[in-house]
């Protein structure tokens, strides 16, 4: 029971980091009168590196599983070149940020999608499946619809604000739950049930 609290601990600490970067993108967007694909793509640059290097640290610190590791080892990595890949394409326009952003998010969101649905504790499973069901929405949005500058960089922003409020509920919510009391203290479980001398002694 230990390693479970720790585990919804740090994974809860993990994902209050990950609101960090995802609000400052809505921020930007949200305060900038400029949503040209340079803004959309400096401002989407600058959140990939900073969620790759917190996804680094998760897998080091954070008690995963196996294929979990591998899993967020592999978002870190997609995330990070994504970031890479949009500070070398500043001057590619709206076809630049459209690609980089619907690659990144349709690639990033199957890989949460699918650790949720391998996670045994339904609670962080639900958080995963529902970070990456945002995500997966992302993609679509900005793959299948029509936007120009001013809707594809907004889409960004919403994205960024809506994943930073979730991702900041879930985390307080994951480091707030404890293991029931009876589990932690093992010993309450016996001290509920009469021993035969109890039993026997009258009142």
């Amino acid at each position: 029971m230990a390693r479970i609290s720790t585990f919804q601990s740090r994974l809860g600490t993990s994902f209050l980091w990950r609101a960090v970067p995802a609000l400052l993108a809505a921020g930007v967007i949200t305060f900038s009168r400029n949503h040209s694909p340079v803004i959309g793509l400096s401002v989407f640059a600058g959140y990939a590196i900073v969620t790759s290097v917190i996804a680094f640290v998760t897998v080091a610190r954070v008690p995963l599983t196996g294929s979990q590791r591998i899993f967020f080892g592999v978002q870190a990595v997609v995330t990070w070149t994504s970031g890479i890949i949009a500070l070398f394409t500043l001057s590619g326009g709206l076809s630049a940020l459209l690609l980089v952003l619907s690659i990144w998010a349709a690639l990033t969101a199957a890989l949460e999608l699918y650790a949720g649905y391998r996670a045994s504790d339904r609670a962080i499973a639900r958080e995963w499946i529902t970070i990456g069901a945002f995500t997966a929405i992302l993609a679509i949005a900005v793959s299948l619809f029509p936007v120009n500058d001013v809707y594809a960089v907004g889409l960004f922003g919403a994205y960024g604000a809506i994943l930073g409020v979730y991702l900041v509920i879930a985390g307080l919510s994951l480091r707030s739950d404890d293991p029931p009391f009876a589990l932690k203290n093992p010993s309450a479980i016996h001290r509920t049930t009469p021993t035969t001398e109890e039993r026997e002694t009258p009142s």
